[in-house]
């Protein structure tokens, strides 16, 4: 079917355009998202969702300057830049959190000999923590702490792309925050 009649089909609401629209342009965009996002992302199935309900919703301003497809295509190329800039949003925030969690403990200290002490011993059982999460998020975590890695660095050691290293850091960093919050609060109540 000509992009042209299918605009017209779709935007005169007929069901055959909407299945014909979907089935012939998911599989694309789905590729798309799995490559910008990583193999395997659950938000890729999310995002190509998004991108055929912003595409129906912005299709009478669709004016043919491109073929449909490209025009699908750069919608989902924005859309899945914006889900790799929430996630780095989200990963940042979560550091920050850690952080805060075990700045307010440390500085409550009187002395100065108890509270290098303190912050020794947290700093050991938030590296115990650490370890308790595995090797993946482990070895994941030890490159960007330690190593000073970058994300594109990342990607390129562990072969998978970007979205997928910013979504592994966020889910290591909430199971490291969490396992953390745990033995914080054993410290306070102990």
């Amino acid at each position: 079917m000509e992009d042209r009649e299918l605009v017209q089909r779709l935007l005169a609401k007929d069901e055959a355009a909407y299945q014909y629209f979907y089935g012939t342009y998911r599989p694309k965009i789905y590729r798309i998202c799995v490559y910008a996002l990583g193999y395997q992302d659950p938000d890729a199935e999310d995002v190509t969702q998004e991108v055929f309900l912003a595409a129906l919703k912005q299709l009478p301003k669709f004016q043919f300057r491109s073929s449909l497809y490209h025009w699908l295509h750069c919608i989902c190329t924005y859309l899945c830049y914006k889900r790799i800039r929430k996630r780095k949003r989200q990963v940042l925030s979560l550091s920050e959190e850690l952080e805060a969690m075990a700045g307010p403990l440390a500085l409550a200290r009187e002395e100065k000999e108890l509270q290098d002490e303190t912050k020794r011993e947290l700093l050991e059982q938030l590296e115990a923590q650490k370890q308790l999460l595995g090797d993946p998020c482990r070895s994941l975590l030890d490159l960007r702490q330690k190593e000073q890695k970058s994300y594109v660095q990342l990607a390129e050691i562990f072969k998978v792309p970007i979205g997928t290293i910013n979504s592994r850091l966020a889910r290591c960093l909430e199971a490291l925050k969490d396992l953390f919050s745990r033995v914080l609060k054993e410290k306070t109540l102990g």
